[in-house]
């Protein structure tokens, strides 16, 4: 069996104006966007989307195509705990937490690999557990993520003490900004929707 990566619970609506002004040839924002998913139209063809939002929308189908299958875990199955640097970060780049599930992370950086974004990643140790489950077992937790920034010294690396955390882990938001006094963004349920939550910085490589 394959594990629910949330591909589905991804809200394409949310992130256009829903203006209804019918260039596009549909009777609403809605249907356009359903067309979109389904192929039938390109995300181009509104003329509200910016460059870069309109990227998102292609990154997630390309994403999409890519998804890789992920099997059902009855165990965990551990990957790397510590920070991973992309694209060069600097001070002013956000920061990143997730679990360090080796399937977790392996979603995540494919992902982040559909922009030149710098970003400092932080890879809690949840004991393996993917997102989801370490909810269950709490082991995703403000201590973790309080250890996970210390070991990463990010507090020396960044200058807004700002996180995202994963939208499954909303529920220890308020702990975590208690605990070490960061700005807690909740982030997406699904990772394959980062480029449209950060659609104003996900800058596409300049390959495409």
């Amino acid at each position: 069996m394959s594990a629910d990566l949330y591909f589905d619970r991804i809200d394409f609506q949310k992130y256009i104006d829903p203006t209804d002004c019918i260039q596009c040839g549909y009777p609403s924002c809605g249907e356009f966007i359903d067309a979109v998913r389904k192929g039938i139209s390109k995300i181009q063809e509104c003329s509200f989307i910016g460059r870069n939002k309109a990227h998102a929308f292609e990154a997630i189908k390309k994403i999409g195509e890519l998804w890789p299958e992920v099997p059902l875990l009855l165990h965990p199955r551990p990957g790397f705990t510590g920070l991973v640097e992309l694209n060069e970060p600097n001070a002013g780049s956000l920061v990143l937490i997730s679990g360090n599930n080796e399937y977790t992370e392996q979603v995540l950086m494919m992902v982040l690999g559909t922009t030149v974004c710098p970003f400092f990643v932080v890879f809690s140790d949840t004991g393996g557990n993917t997102v989801d489950m370490s909810m269950i077992y709490h082991t995703l937790t403000a201590e973790k993520v309080h250890d996970a920034l210390k070991e990463a010294g990010m507090e020396e690396k960044v200058s807004a003490k700002e996180m995202i955390i994963p939208g499954l882990a909303y529920s220890v938001k308020g702990d975590i900004e208690k605990l070490t006094g960061w700005q807690v963004r909740v982030g997406p349920v699904c990772a394959a929707e980062l480029p449209l939550f950060l659609s104003e910085i996900w800058i596409p490589p300049q390959t495409e």
